[in-house]
């Protein structure tokens, strides 16, 4: 192949990739910062022959194609794997395309010890699969469905803030704003009360633990606070991706967007509207640190869930997304799954 010709593959992947970026550009044109909405039925793709969850750029890909094609199953599957299973696909099924990027280092020698060093990486495409989605599978069990975890939001959000790295301050003093502050590393929010919901509260509460996982202590996530750069306006959008993806995870389904923090978020919009526009891989870099982010803060709460199940003494009852998990996989009978800033007063979640 000549040098710098792209591959069909990666050409296919871009004009997938491109096709995205396209429709999100108009949802957000269309409806401001509710754009990420009508995804969050879809955004918790997985694999339920071998317990796969897709991540970074396949989740937000497969959200965008079951919400775009009107699944309401998060399940998907290559061919092979519906015919191992006696399954079979329907005429006229529709594929959905999947990558997977390894890193691989650059080596060069030292001039001074003669031996070689890693110097860098680079990302090379290794694979690429056609999934279908279970609506479109016939003879697949139905698709066992948690219960609606809206009424427990409030239970979910304290368990949140148990399981936070950094002080959660609730205070009528930041009375409808929510900021994280990078020196102090402190999640700043206004009282829960305050909030028209308790989904409300608990979204704008996890884009601020989203921030907070930036930290050098945590994922080390490299930073500019300068309001208004196009760093700010990236971390940004990876906090917002961060907190749609632990609100799918956890079954937080909508909010009302509100106050000061939908205000400021506004002027985002047109900073990633642009963005988007001059480089497609824009939105799936930051989905790629979004769904680390969000992994990272659920899992935090899975480990406090867990902790309270070991305790003798009776604690509120919350809600365990591994748990659910595994019932849906025991439901459908197959293998277990193997789960795998500005100033020092505010890096807002504006």
């Amino acid at each position: 192949m000549a040098k710098g010709k792209k591959s069909p593959a990666v050409e296919r992947i871009e004009a997938q990739r491109a096709l995205v970026v396209e429709k999100i550009i108009a949802d957000m044109k269309r409806d401001g910062l509710r754009w990420s909405e009508p995804y969050l039925p879809t955004m918790t793709p997985h694999n339920p022959t071998t317990g796969t969850v897709y991540q970074g750029g396949n989740r937000l890909h497969l959200a965008f194609i079951g919400m775009v094609r009107g699944f309401t199953d998060n399940r998907w599957c290559t061919f092979n794997q519906i015919q191992e299973q006696g399954w079979h696909l329907r005429k006229g099924a529709k594929s959905a395309l999947i990558e997977r990027w390894k890193a691989f280092a650059v080596k060069e020698e030292n001039e001074e010890t003669g031996e070689e060093e890693i110097t860098g990486h680079f990302l090379r495409l290794v694979g690429c699969w056609n999934v279908f989605n279970a609506s479109e599978i016939e003879g697949i069990p139905p698709e066992a469905r948690p219960e609606h975890l809206s009424d427990r939001t409030a239970a979910i959000a304290a368990g949140l803030i148990e399981s936070s790295r950094c002080p959660v301050l609730e205070s009528g003093a930041y009375m409808g704003k929510a900021a994280y502050a990078p020196i102090s590393d402190r999640i700043l929010i206004a009282p829960r009360v305050t909030f028209r919901s308790d989904e409300s509260f608990t979204r704008v509460l996890l884009h601020e633990m989203a921030h907070s996982t930036g930290h050098p202590s945590a994922l080390d996530r490299p930073s500019n606070t300068d309001f208004g750069s196009p760093e700010y306006a990236k971390e940004e959008l990876v906090a917002e991706l961060g907190s749609l993806f632990a609100s799918a995870d956890l079954g937080i389904q909508s909010a009302d967007m509100e106050g000061e923090f939908y205000e400021n978020h506004v002027a985002y919009l047109k900073s990633w509207i642009h963005a988007l526009e001059d480089d497609p891989d824009y939105l799936f870099k930051a989905a790629a640190q979004a769904d680390k982010a969000s992994a990272y803060l659920v899992g935090r709460y899975e480990a406090v869930l867990e902790r309270e199940q070991e305790e003798p003494v009776k604690t509120q009852e919350r809600v365990s997304l591994r748990g659910e998990a595994a019932a849906m996989r025991r439901a459908a009978s197959v293998q277990p799954a193997v789960l795998v800033s500005t100033p020092e007063l505010v890096q807002s979640a504006r």
